[in-house]
């Protein structure tokens, strides 16, 4: 692996340093940080490049995880703040794609998401296929349309504070998020729900994806402890185990095949058993010619693996196991009928 530092020259001869991450091979996974903030790679803690929710805030409150609200409230990606702003508080850091792959969805109205402006790509050469946010930007760049290819560290706009809410300048930051998408439906399930808004943002609401630790990621990356996101997932403890009883196959098994581990033909599958790690993110899905008299049913479950506080798999009623909240989402959106 070989780091290698550009000097990329912005607006007004502003010269803005990208640290980027590549495989020393041509052809292989790279991996580029998102920002021009080079601490993270250099070793150094959260206090250089994590936005802390507030001054009186820990700086791990921009780390992925429970890690709101006194641990009750989960965080689906990292806060970074910028490196550089102008006399007038406004960040000037470009945010750039940590990986090859397309864009597939661009949010240009502040005002439709908690994510302000946004935009996802999507990494199909992958396995599995990853996704990768970036919200709150201050603008997107203006050659990116639906269908672009980008390439890893091509830049996509600039760091801002965007959202539906409203986010101090002073804490102007990247929300950034690699994760799994769960279904090509969220319209039919999201429909199905109570919610007082209209979904706006097709598959790449942020419920569709289930994010994975950016910044665990990225460190064992850098260790060289995976060539390829699939082995990466396949150290990933096992938290808990269910058995859902569907016999259609789900989106993210044709998508994914790496997360499909049977050759079992699709007249014979009764049931399947789906593995889930830590906070959700999907790790295998087998199917199984065992029938089923119940929906749904806990084979196997890690409790010291599971969260003690905010986005629990698995809730204990009665000396029982069962999904949580949570996980049942998960579930229907896998399969929906």
């Amino acid at each position: 692996m070989v780091f290698w530092i550009r000097k990329h020259s912005a607006l007004l001869s502003v010269l803005i340093v990208l640290l980027f991450i590549r495989s020393s091979c041509l052809g292989e996974f790279s991996l580029s940080w998102p920002t021009p903030n080079p601490s993270f790679v250099q070793g150094l803690g959260y206090h250089t490049f994590l936005q802390k929710t507030g001054p009186d805030k820990a700086f791990k409150s921009g780390a992925f995880g429970c890690v709101r609200n006194n641990g009750h409230k989960f965080h689906e990606g990292v806060d970074l703040f910028p490196v550089k702003k102008n006399s007038r508080g406004y960040a000037e850091d470009t945010i750039f794609s940590a990986m090859e792959g397309k864009v597939v969805h661009i949010n240009h109205s502040s005002q439709k998401s908690a994510y302000g402006k946004y935009i996802v790509l999507e990494h199909e050469n992958l396995s599995p296929v990853l996704y990768s946010l970036y919200a709150h930007l201050e603008e997107i760049s203006g050659n990116l349309s639906i269908g672009n290819k980008v390439i890893t560290a091509q830049a996509l706009g600039k760091m801002g504070n965007t959202a539906s809410f409203h986010i101090p300048l002073n804490r102007s930051h990247l929300h950034f998020e690699i994760g799994i998408r769960l279904s090509d439906r969220f319209d039919t399930w999201y429909n199905r729900q109570r919610f007082s808004t209209q979904n706006k943002h097709g598959n790449f609401n942020g419920f569709n994806l289930v994010g994975l630790d950016p910044l665990s990621f990225y460190a064992e990356f850098q260790k060289k402890s995976f060539k390829e996101p699939i082995e990466y997932l396949n150290r990933m403890p096992t938290v808990v185990k269910v058995q859902v009883s569907q016999r259609g196959v789900p989106f993210l098994v044709n998508q994914n095949p790496s997360l499909y581990k049977s050759s079992m033909p699709q007249d014979s599958i009764q049931s399947w058993v789906c593995s889930f790690g830590p906070f959700g993110i999907p790790l295998r899905l087998e199917p199984s010619a065992q029938p089923m008299k119940e929906p749904i049913r806990v084979v196997s479950y890690d409790e010291n693996a599971d969260s003690k506080t905010c986005r629990k798999l698995i809730e204990r009623r009665n000396g029982r196991l069962y999904p949580s909240e949570q996980l049942n989402i998960y579930l229907e959106l896998l399969f929906l009928d």
